[in-house]
């Protein structure tokens, strides 16, 4: 399995205050993301946005890169 692959799928909690939240995929687990990792241009992410990402195996399970919404 590849170390890291894209993947798309919704923000089912994001906590502006602590700067995380999660993202269901379309397929497979859900996704923890910093703020920090959303791309210019959609850092006024909502809970249901749906996003794009690339996903990479961290230590405490996937974590998403470089989010972009797309609705």
């Amino acid at each position: 399995m590849p170390d890291k692959e894209y993947a798309k799928g919704f923000v089912t909690s994001y906590d502006a205050f602590k700067g995380f939240g999660f993202i269901r995929r379309e397929k497979g687990k859900d996704v923890f993301f910093f703020y920090d990792d959303v791309e210019e241009g959609s850092e006024d992410i909502i809970e249901g946005d749906v996003v794009e990402f690339e996903v990479r195996k961290e230590k405490k399970g996937p974590r998403a890169y470089s989010l972009k919404r797309v609705s």
